[in-house]
């Protein structure tokens, strides 16, 4: 029997076809995979009103979001990012994590990126800000010149 369909130039011709069709589903799939897979980490969402814009993933700290708003009221600085990081607690060794701010650590450095950044007024006065709200010397904190969106 085996013989028989072997020779079948039938059976043949419809084991050549299931097996390019099964081929060129599985190269589909693939395709279809690689193109729609996000591959830098952030997620799309969608607005109300049909923008798109990417949220990245991590959070900000309360103090954080608090400096931000007030940094950005000092003339000159315009807009403001902030992240702090804490004194090592033992409850993480993940910097980017806000296990510090949640376990009343202190805060030990600053990064801060502002529109006013590159004008050394408006760094200084950051920089004095940010070292007495927090008590940390001055060579913990580091001010830069934020990037304007459109020259990402």
């Amino acid at each position: 029997m085996k013989e028989k369909l072997k020779d079948d130039k039938f059976v043949k011709d419809l084991l050549y076809k299931f097996l390019s069709l099964l081929i060129i589903a599985i190269v589909a799939l693939l395709l279809l995979n690689v193109m729609t897979q996000n591959k830098d980490g952030r997620t799309q969402i969608i607005d109300e009103d049909g923008g798109t814009e990417y949220w990245e993933t991590t959070a900000s700290t309360l103090e954080e979001r608090k400096l931000e708003r007030i940094l950005s009221s000092i003339k000159g600085v315009g807009d403001v990012s902030v992240m702090l990081t804490y004194e090592d607690t033992g409850n993480s060794n993940d910097i980017f994590s806000n296990e510090g701010a949640k376990s009343g650590g202190e805060v030990k450095g600053a990064i801060i990126t502002a529109a006013g950044g590159a004008d050394a007024v408006a760094k200084r006065n950051i920089l004095e800000a940010v070292t007495a709200l927090f008590n940390i010397p001055v060579q913990n904190v580091k001010v830069y010149e934020k990037i304007e969106e459109g020259n990402k």
